[in-house]
């Protein structure tokens, strides 16, 4: 993507600005800077030649063999790896089985929320236990059902929406 450089005035300092933006022409790079607070003044915008190859994409590069050509730019030595890896994947369908099941799989975590009405519950539950022998049976019966139910619906709750 091409960069600009854009000179102008910030609009509440007052003050000279030089920015370098990333934008696919002169007018998103103007939208880009008005949106940083610049007023641009339009004659002094400038393209500015490619970025050069970074050196991880150098080192890359030349570990697949890749022949680098001179003077080439970021987004062309980008290209070149992915040709080449690309090209490193045999083109029939087991091979495209095989890429795909090594895709990565992201795995969603049980939240946090789940995590402590569950907790609750199993404490509930506990409670429960030495209000049974001190006594008072009805509320130990009320507090241990209450623990159980809230455990096994956050149980529920987690499954559902996390797997």
């Amino acid at each position: 993507m091409p960069r600009f450089e854009v000179v102008g005035i910030g609009r509440e300092t007052g003050r000279k600005r030089v920015r370098i933006y990333e934008a696919k022409d002169e007018e998103d790079a103007i939208m880009m800077a008005a949106s940083d607070g610049t007023v641009v003044d339009k004659k002094k915008i400038r393209i500015l030649p490619e970025s050069p190859p970074t050196e991880p994409q150098i080192i890359y590069a030349k570990k697949l063999g890749i022949k680098i050509p001179k003077n080439a730019t970021k987004a062309e030595l980008s290209r070149l790896i992915d040709k080449e890896v690309e090209e490193d994947w045999p083109a029939n369908d087991e091979a495209t089985q095989e890429r795909e099941n090594r895709k990565v799989q992201t795995i969603e975590k049980t939240g946090k929320g789940y995590k402590a009405v569950m907790l609750i519950g199993i404490l509930m539950a506990l409670i429960a236990i030495p209000m049974a022998c001190e006594g008072s049976s009805e509320a130990a019966i009320f507090v241990g059902l209450s623990g159980i139910i809230l455990y096994i619906v956050a149980k529920v709750g987690a499954w559902w929406y996390h797997g």
